[in-house]
């Protein structure tokens, strides 16, 4: 049905996917992701009341993990309109997560430190997400279809 030559269309011989890994966590704003997502993960953790728990904390983890799972996405490619959608879901993601410290800080339920700790790092992950979206090569192909990022 397809020819040889078919097959190993759009793919590059030359990539190596452990290469590309370790180029993705050597970056600075996948690193501070991972903070968060570990400070988030010792905030739930120490989240002593279970309905508590259950609502914010597992909506706070989603929202740690997304960020993470979005840099890469973003990373994966060359699309700028892909990567700026990634972006914005990033963005989505780490204002939530702002958010529901703030809920939690209203609840009482546990000490402000630790929230404002991880405020602070969401802070310090903004400067580097600043930075790392003027990477983006700012010449796409086509628009999004939507006219968001390209005037269509």
């Amino acid at each position: 049905m397809w020819n040889e030559e078919d097959e190993n269309d759009g793919v590059d011989d030359d990539f190596d996917p452990e290469k590309e890994r370790r180029r993705v966590e050597a970056l600075p704003i996948f690193q501070k992701a991972e903070e968060i997502s570990e400070l988030t993960q010792r905030i739930v953790d120490s989240i002593e009341k279970d309905d508590v728990k259950l609502i914010h904390g597992n909506f706070m983890l989603e929202d740690a993990m997304m960020i993470t799972v979005k840099i890469v996405g973003a990373e994966a490619v060359d699309d700028f309109i892909i990567k700026m959608e990634n972006a914005v879901l990033i963005k989505i993601h780490a204002r939530s997560l702002q958010t529901k410290t703030a809920s939690l800080l209203l609840q009482g339920v546990m000490p402000a430190e630790y929230l404002h700790l991880l405020r602070k790092e969401i802070d310090s992950f903004r400067s580097l997400f600043l930075a790392w979206i003027k990477t983006f090569h700012q010449s796409p192909k086509e628009g999004d279809g939507w006219g968001l990022f390209v005037e269509e």
